[in-house]
């Protein structure tokens, strides 16, 4: 409001700063200041959104049309006919071509519209920007809402399917009486609290997140046998670097439900490649039909899919493919955001 003040302001003393003293302020002044400034208000909070906004354009045009011609008439009628007003015009041809039109009223009237069209058209579109920007900033908040609503539904989902699979290893080693049941508790504790206190935010730091894969991993390896082979490598510094919680976890998850067969030897390979502006996962498992043939829910592939995209949208590359009897998954995501 107090812009709108000043520019008015601005714009009703204008004439005196460019007159150099020569203008004289009268009421027909005043009375076209006001009918500009009210013009302006009327077309910004009436007109625009009651039928331009609302694709009454034709209706729009011809109300504009008619009160540009309406308020012309108007002022010019009122508005004393002599020439020049502030103006000094020092040939005297254009004095006296002024003069001999000077008590033509269309002539007369060509400057009041012109200005009166100038504020219509300033105010109708600065209320089309603002609904512009306004719905921009509605449509960016509501794209937000149903991203973050997306990305909890997802980490709901995935969260229990981890916690079932889990609670599978270690129900097998109960069945069996081993004596890795204890650890197995304890390391599924250590995930839980993880997964309860971590998982919340919207990112952690990445070594947490390789520190929870590494417990997952030993979790696992507690039911494997010994022609299970199991390959875990890291390389890079994790120093200053954040990303989602839980985001590679289900592809790991799914090399040891797809993967692994203890009647036969098998080998499981997860290694990530870190680098300042980007991680490279490789996951690598043997293809066992018989178990892949399993009543599965298939979330999790499918949710850290949608979170990947959601998270690092054009800037994710993922492959999924079979070659020589094994299932590969290579990830890339770019850390840059710019």
């Amino acid at each position: 409001m107090f812009f709108h003040i000043l520019i008015w302001m601005l714009f009703i003393s204008s004439p005196l700063a460019i007159s150099n003293g020569n203008f004289k302020v009268d009421y027909i002044y005043f009375f076209k200041s006001i009918a500009l400034v009210a013009l302006f208000y009327i077309n910004y909070f009436l007109l625009v959104p009651h039928f331009l906004l609302k694709r009454q354009t034709l209706l729009y045009i011809i109300i504009i049309f008619a009160i540009i011609l309406g308020v012309g008439f108007l002022i010019t009628v009122f508005e004393p006919s002599h020439i020049p007003r502030f103006v000094d015009f020092p040939d005297k041809g254009r004095i006296e071509f002024m003069k001999k039109h000077d008590n033509d009223i269309r002539f007369r009237m060509f400057p009041n519209t012109a200005v009166i069209t100038l504020h219509l058209l300033v105010s109708a579109v600065l209320r089309i920007y603002l609904e512009w920007d306004e719905s921009k900033k509605r449509q960016i908040e509501s794209e937000t809402e149903k991203k973050t609503s997306e990305l909890n539904f997802l980490k709901a989902q995935l969260n229990p399917h981890f916690f079932f699979n889990s609670l599978n290893t270690i129900f097998s080693l109960s069945i069996k009486k081993s004596e890795k049941t204890p650890v197995a508790i304890l390391n599924l504790s250590d995930l839980m609290r993880y997964m309860l206190y971590e998982t919340n935010k919207d990112k952690v730091k990445l070594q947490e997140e390789i520190t929870y894969i590494e417990n997952y991993i030993e979790l696992q390896k507690l039911r494997l046998a010994s022609n299970n082979k199991i390959i875990f490598e890291v390389e890079g510094t994790t120093k200053n670097i954040f990303v989602p919680p839980l985001l590679f976890i289900s592809f790991i998850e799914n090399a040891f439900k797809y993967g692994v067969n203890p009647a036969k030897q098998n080998e499981i390979i997860v290694k990530f490649h870190i680098k300042e502006n980007d991680i490279k996962l490789l996951v690598v498992n043997d293809i066992y039909t018989e178990l892949r043939n399993e009543d599965s829910s298939g979330l999790g592939i499918e949710n850290t899919v949608k979170r990947i995209n959601l998270y690092f949208p054009n800037r994710n590359s993922l492959n999924l493919y079979e070659k020589d009897n094994k299932f590969y998954v290579e990830l890339k995501l770019d850390l840059n955001e710019n």
